[in-house]
């Protein structure tokens, strides 16, 4: 197997991007400093990627009766569900060994994203859109987000999922 990093797809605001809704970033100098080096990074902010602008409205995820919505905190009008849905499968790409993802996130939370009712009271906890689509794309594919980086034993966890994968897949290209 040739030498080549294996590819992470990592949230483009964790990177120092400032691609939030606020027009801001959550660097993680972990992740940053020492951990890029090593993989061959693929950045994305799924919001920017659906053509959200930067600033823009904040989106929650709201329970609804055909499912979890992402809509307008402000205006609830504004709803992404399917698009956000659709780009999570669009950059489920096979190549991929991993990914690190924005913690509470509306797009990119695992299992830590606020979920709210109707009247936008919190009900739970849920995954963003984007994560979920990816993991429902790409099954196994190791995924954790900035806390896990975070925690010693689970980012090695991860970091040897994220090998078992390449040398599984090999060097595939692109």
């Amino acid at each position: 197997m040739a030498n080549r990093k294996p590819p992470v797809l990592v949230s483009a605001c964790l990177l120092g991007e400032p691609v939030r809704y606020d027009g801001g970033h959550k660097r993680h100098a972990w992740l940053v400093e020492r951990l890029l080096p090593e993989i061959t990074m693929v950045a994305v902010c799924p919001e920017v990627g659906i053509g959200l602008g930067v600033p823009r409205p904040p989106i929650q995820l709201v329970e609804s009766e055909t499912g979890v919505r992402a809509r307008g905190v402000e205006d609830p009008g504004l709803d992404v569900t399917d698009t956000l849905n659709a780009y999570g499968r669009q950059q489920a790409h096979d190549w991929l060994c991993g990914a690190i993802l924005k913690s509470r996130s509306p797009s990119c939370g695992l299992g830590t994203t606020p979920l709210f009712d109707a009247d936008g009271h919190e009900t739970g906890l849920g995954s963003g859109l984007f994560a979920a689509s990816l993991q429902a794309a790409l099954p196994g594919l190791p995924c954790i987000d900035e806390a896990g980086l975070d925690d010693p034993e689970q980012r090695e966890r991860w970091l040897e999922a994220v090998r078992a994968r390449h040398r599984m897949l090999g060097d595939v290209g692109r």
